[in-house]
């Protein structure tokens, strides 16, 4: 059995003028291993976050503490898992 999990999540800035900053508090977080955060662009001017973050698929809570401290992040508007693959 995988014992790693690639979390992908979109996450919306609460300011589209500081995405960068929103990128760097999201590069921070402790609950998972951050592998990759880039910014994507969804249409006329605006863009969301993207990060991409490995855990240990044998925690079942950690998706969800994952998301938690995301979104409890200044910066952030909201978050939500996207996609996981088992590695």
């Amino acid at each position: 059995m995988p014992d790693k999990t690639l979390l992908i999540i979109r996450i919306n800035a609460k300011d589209m003028e500081k995405l960068d900053e929103t990128v760097a508090a999201v590069k921070g977080i402790k609950s998972g291993a951050v592998k990759d955060v880039r910014r994507e662009p969804i249409g006329f001017g605006v863009e969301v976050i993207k990060a991409g973050i490995l855990i240990d698929s044998k925690d079942e809570s950690l998706p969800d503490r994952v998301i938690s401290e995301i979104s409890a992040l200044e910066e952030v508007e909201d978050a939500e898992i996207e996609g996981m693959t088992l590695l």
